[in-house]
């Protein structure tokens, strides 16, 4: 159950927020085990919980929880306690749902259940990495530092996700547009010639039969074609949301001339990046492994990376197995062997990532500024065959023969 509060702290100042209890007398006890001295303590109705549910309030966005982690992170760097900081999250936190979510994490943490595994059974979703770097972070004392290089990691994977929507959307829209017009000629121009062979026994050739019946089809039955559009829009959305979709798409794209570049590079960016923060954070190195193949889309990726593990769990040298899988090459891979041999293989992997970061943007770049032109070619080419087929048509009408 959860309960709204106003406390006096040890400082003497007035907080509020919310808490999680069985009751309130559970609830009471748990503000004075904290030092505070409670005010005001009400449990919240249903009613405001069902308000809350329709005005969309419940819902925690990924915005959310990645400010929670950079904000928990930077109050442990600073020094403050873990209830102390979980006080201040929940005074400053507006979110219902959020303050809901972190009073039963800090309610956990009170009863005495590691931060880590209390984090892990929570309802914010969090990546596998995150949990394995909160672990690590116990177990050397740096909690801090780990959450840190876990917000940090959050944002990245959140950046490379945004910059991709980004770079595409211009050509989207194009797509788009030209999908819009060349439809909106097939159901409205184009049956207007149409009709002008109606009764008239005109031999037409194979090119303008096809415009002709493909717009007099598309006008009679424009419904249909619309919800058709529709359908197929909202069905690649949802397929699209899927991980596994999004796998078989980018091991189809990964096939492509152009693409395959663009596509490889995101995969070394990701799992460069992530064992970069993991072997800094102090994680197994077998772990490091484990979550760097989780991390990436293409599962043949996802076995050359486990090929690794087994290999250093036989006690190969990290660099030389990456080097026999060609996951790794040239500037990159020698970097990697110089972090081996001078102990600074988690900065090095990081000088990796921002190396491979660097050529996955100038791959995208390039790609996007090719995608434009071949959109509106291949726009135009249809828009040149509409146009041909009429003009045929028209020619076959008054008999002249080009």
């Amino acid at each position: 159950m959860l309960f709204s509060y106003r406390v006096l702290d040890a400082s003497g100042a007035v907080r509020q927020g919310a808490i999680e209890a069985s009751c309130q007398a559970d609830a009471l006890e748990l503000l004075r085990e904290k030092g505070q001295v409670p005010l005001e303590l009400k449990a919240q109705t249903v009613a405001e919980n069902h308000r809350k549910v329709i005005s969309g309030a419940q819902k925690i966005r990924h915005t959310d929880v990645v400010a929670f982690v950079r904000e928990l992170a930077t109050l442990l760097k600073s020094g403050v306690g873990l209830s102390d900081a979980f006080s201040t999250l929940l005074e400053t936190t507006d979110h219902p749902r959020m303050k809901e979510s972190l009073s039963r994490l800090n309610t956990a943490v009170l009863a005495g259940e590691r931060f880590s595994a209390a984090l892990e059974k929570s309802d914010f979703g969090l990546p596998q990495y995150v949990h394995a770097l909160a672990r690590a972070g116990e177990a050397t004392g740096d909690l801090g530092n780990a959450l840190a290089r876990s917000a940090d990691q959050l944002e990245f994977e959140e950046k490379m996700k945004n910059e991709a929507r980004e770079a595409l959307t211009y050509p989207m829209i194009l797509v788009f547009t030209g999908i819009v017009a060349i439809s909106f000629i097939f159901a409205f121009v184009v049956p207007r010639f149409a009709g002008m062979f109606q009764g008239r026994k005109v031999d037409l050739p194979l090119l303008s039969q096809w415009v002709l019946g493909t717009g007099v089809y598309v006008h009679d039955h424009w419904v249909g074609v619309l919800f058709g559009f529709a359908g197929v829009a909202v069905g690649a959305y949802l397929l699209f949301r899927s991980r596994a979709a999004r796998q078989h798409m980018a091991r189809v794209s990964a096939r492509l001339p152009i693409m395959s570049g663009w596509i490889a590079g995101a995969e070394t960016t990701r799992w460069t990046s992530m064992l970069a923060v993991l072997v800094q954070s102090k994680v197994p190195i077998l772990m490091c492994m484990d979550l760097a193949a989780l991390s990436v889309l293409l599962p043949e990726n996802a076995n050359r990376l486990r090929s690794v593990q087994d290999d250093v769990r036989r006690g190969k040298r990290l660099s030389s197995a990456i080097e026999e899988r060609r996951l790794l090459e040239g500037a990159s891979l020698t970097m990697l062997k110089v972090g081996e041999k001078s102990g600074q293989l988690g900065a090095m992997l990081e000088h990796v990532a921002s190396y491979a970061s660097d050529k996955h943007r100038a791959l995208q770049r390039s790609v996007v500024a090719l995608i434009e032109p071949v959109s509106i070619l291949v726009i135009g080419l249809v828009l040149g065959v509409v146009m041909v087929g009429v003009v045929m048509a028209m020619t076959s009408l008054t008999e002249i023969k080009l």
